[in-house]
């Protein structure tokens, strides 16, 4: 029987430590894994060995740890810890070979202090327990109270139950390995934003990872396939109920490969559409251990599907608008540049009048309806900034109101302006009139002849208010929403053919919307007609939303 270790493995006492780290030490109260087990087996040790008792010893990092044992010395428990280079069990690691002793007071090898000599252990025999890979990681020994010689038999029994504790050993790291696979897996599993829930062949589950659990508020009680199915908020995307049996983990289990299906799920946070996969799982032989479903949450990525869809037909729609809007003054100017054209060289110049201020009147419209546009794309782009400063809207106001005059004139609309004598802010002075202009123009326009436009500016401490009342056609509750939407005109604007480009109202949602303000269009209240109001802070910042 060779007792010798092998060589190429080193010793647990002997690595090189760092400066400052403790001395290894050794347990001598029971803990650890398995103590029963052990306890058994450090019995069977001892009969074997015809010993007094017996005990193992396995390595905890630097330290030992007695895991088990037999009619252990009742003065063990009492020393708690004692340096490892002390012990019988040390002086094996040492060497790395079995130790044998006789007499531990005659035998020159034990240390002075050695807790066997404080609790009369005199004959002793340890043998090194190795890991898989030969490694010494712990000590089986027993001992008797008296010297004697330990006969081949007896060391062999001891052997054995060394070669006993290395398989325990195995198994213990083979536990430890799968356990911390295991965590390594369920951490993956919980740190993806993907659902995923796994059951057995019986239907118990075994994994449903946090993104599940935390989206569904899953209860703890839900421990089983059939609980599970009956819990499940989920649907057809169109809101049908889905059938226990069809449920994909439910279908996965039975064998069905389940790819690209989509569902919905109805979530405390609200109907989330989701793209499952499932499938099931076999072993190597093809039996069925379980079935596994993921769940991947799409409803973003089809409301950008949806969003741009929108998006390119309304990019179409304001393409042929903008085209459509072009022509007609195109239309205009180079009808009556051919008309002017055709005339006889002698024709009188006032015959040719009426063509020429037809044909600017066009170009006045046409030039109107680009600079609109191109106000529009520097706003949305964020390149037209935001020159703020220090004003009075009362002035702003004022003088957009006069402007107008002439127009309401023309019309015989009376306009009238209620204000503060002064109304302090910060704003853009020039953008804040193209505002004002806006709501102007489109109040005039649609009201009849002979009515009242009426503007009001107000204020509190942090809020300047404009209001834009008219007494014209109104504006019926299902347009409103749209009103401020590039090239919008109502239906009675289309019935009753009344000139504008649908712009102006846009602009002047994207101002206030610069100057974080808010535009809304209101009824004007008992009487016919409709209040544009504008809500401004005063106090905005340099640059306000220039970005």
């Amino acid at each position: 029987m060779d007792f010798r270790p092998a060589p190429e493995h080193g010793v647990l006492i002997d690595e090189p430590v760092p400066a400052g780290t403790p001395a290894p030490t050794m347990e001598m109260t029971p803990g650890g894994m398995s103590r029963t087990a052990a306890d058994r087996l450090a019995a069977l040790t001892e009969g074997g060995a015809r010993a007094a008792g017996a005990m193992i010893h396995l390595a905890e990092g630097r330290n030992m740890r007695l895991i088990g044992g037999h009619n252990l010395p009742p003065g063990f428990e009492p020393m708690q810890r004692v340096p490892m280079t002390s012990t019988l069990a040390g002086l094996l690691l040492r060497t790395g070979f079995p130790l044998v002793i006789s007499d531990v007071e005659a035998d020159d090898r034990v240390p002075a202090d050695a807790p066997a000599r404080a609790v009369g252990i005199r004959a002793y025999a340890g043998f090194p327990v190795r890991d898989p890979a030969g490694a010494i990681v712990g000590v089986c020994a027993v001992m008797d109270y008296r010297p004697r010689h330990w006969q081949p038999d007896e060391l062999a029994a001891v052997d054995n139950g060394a070669q006993a504790c290395t398989a325990f050993v195995a198994e213990q790291r083979a536990r430890e390995a799968e356990h911390q696979q295991r965590r390594y897996l369920d951490t993956m599993l919980d740190s993806l934003d993907t659902g995923v829930v796994a059951c057995a062949a019986d239907g118990r589950l075994v994994l449903v990872n946090r993104s599940l659990r935390e989206r569904l508020a899953m209860p703890a009680e839900i421990t089983d396939l059939d609980t599970w199915a009956s819990w499940l908020p989920i649907t057809t995307p169109d809101g049908k109920p889905v059938d226990r049996s069809h449920m994909p983990l439910r279908r996965a289990l039975h064998g069905t490969d389940i790819r690209g299906t989509e569902f919905a799920l109805h979530t405390p946070d609200g109907r989330r559409l989701m793209r499952v996969n499932a499938h099931p799982i076999t072993d190597h032989r093809g039996s069925r251990l379980g079935a596994v479903a993921v769940f991947h949450d799409i409803t973003e990525a089809r409301q950008a599907e949806h969003l741009q869809d929108m998006l390119s037909r309304a990019k179409d729609e304001y393409l042929n608008l903008v085209g459509h809007e072009l022509r007609t003054p195109l239309t205009i100017i180079v009808s009556y540049l051919e008309l002017m054209g055709d005339a006889e060289p002698d024709a009188p110049a006032a015959d040719l009048l009426p063509m020429v201020e037809a044909a600017r009147r066009g170009s006045e419209r046409l030039r109107r309806l680009v600079d609109a546009l191109l106000d529009l794309s520097a706003l949305d782009a964020g390149q037209a900034k935001l020159r703020v400063a220090d004003i009075d809207l009362v002035t702003v106001v004022s003088g957009a109101t006069c402007a107008a005059e002439e127009h309401a004139q023309d019309k015989n609309i009376a306009l009238t302006q209620t204000t503060p004598a002064r109304l302090p802010m910060r704003g853009d002075p020039r953008r804040l009139t193209q505002l004002v202009t806006a709501l102007l123009d489109n109040a005039i326009i649609y009201t009849p002849r002979g009515g009242t436009v009426s503007v009001t500016v107000s204020g509190t401490e942090t809020t300047a208010t404009i209001e834009v009342t008219d007494t014209g056609l109104g504006i019926p509750d299902h347009e409103r929403p749209h009103v401020f939407d590039r090239f919008y005109r109502g239906a009675v604007a289309t019935e009753l053919a009344i000139p504008g480009t649908g712009l102006g109202l846009a602009v002047a949602r994207l101002i206030a919307d610069r100057h974080h303000g808010t535009i809304t269009a209101g009824p004007s209240g008992a009487r016919p007609g409709t209040t544009m109001r504008v809500e401004l802070p005063r106090d905005l910042p340099a640059g306000g939303n220039a970005g």
